[in-house]
């Protein structure tokens, strides 16, 4: 932990200083220049930092940090968007709503909306799924270009539950429907007692950026409810899509 904390500072250091040498921030840090030296090697091979090209040698950051600042800032306008637009679909069904974005093979959960009934389904912010078991993410699965969705099934696909689908022809029928209906359902294949239905929230190209979701035990849910409750959540991420774009 120790390890960790000395190469946060060293980023920090190096982040606020236009360009800094090993000397100034082993005296900044009040750390040896050997641990110092050994921070910057790491952070320089994860490619947090360069080089630059002095015969005395300094240290500045990469366009890495500034992306992942970037990522955070549309992350934060996209909770903001959205969240005013759940509470409503919230307290129009009575269902727990959750926002997901994209983290390479897999959807993360980055806002919710809880139901108010006694008995409803409960995911921790940060938590993940893969695309083809949720219906977050074969949402969004369904809304990239052929290529990406090739690439996403030649990877390993594993089955959280016997409901889950692996095959990538099933995989690709879900798709095509998804495609034509406007909405993804989840009939027990991310938790087995748990049903949904979500739409991708697009950008203005028309690449999808999240996916919105209604979800909630199974007996809520059944499969001959899931086209009103897709009419719901279509509606509820084009809102959203409109918010991003003003």
């Amino acid at each position: 932990m120790d390890s960790v904390k000395s190469v946060l500072r060293i980023i920090e250091a190096v982040a606020i200083s236009p360009e800094i040498g090993v000397s100034d921030l082993s005296r900044q840090l009040q750390q040896p220049k050997t641990t110092v030296q050994r921070g910057l090697m790491t952070l320089h091979e994860a490619g947090w930092i360069r080089p630059t090209n002095e015969p005395r040698r300094r240290w500045k950051i990469t366009s890495k940090l500034f992306m992942l600042s970037r990522s955070a800032e549309t992350e934060a306008r996209l909770r903001r968007a959205a969240l005013p637009i759940m509470q409503a679909l919230r307290d129009e069904t009575q269902e727990t709503t959750h926002l997901m974005v994209r983290e390479e093979r897999h959807l993360v959960l980055i806002e919710r909306v809880d139901s108010p009934l006694a008995l409803r389904t409960v995911r921790d912010l940060g938590s993940r799924s893969p695309l083809h078991t949720s219906a977050n993410g074969k949402a969004f699965l369904a809304h990239l270009t052929a290529r990406e969705q090739e690439d996403y099934l030649a990877g390993k696909l594993t089955a959280l539950t016997e409901n889950s689908k692996i095959d990538p022809d099933l995989i690709r029928k879900d798709i095509t429907q998804i495609r034509r209906l406007g909405y993804a359902t989840n009939i027990g294949e991310l938790d087995l007692h748990v049903h949904a239905v979500a739409a991708a929230v697009m950008n203005q190209d028309g690449r999808p950026v999240a996916a919105l979701s209604i979800s909630c035990p199974s007996s809520r849910l059944p499969i001959e409810k899931m086209p009103f409750f897709g009419e719901k959540v279509i509606a509820a991420a084009r809102a959203v899509s409109q918010r991003l774009a003003v």
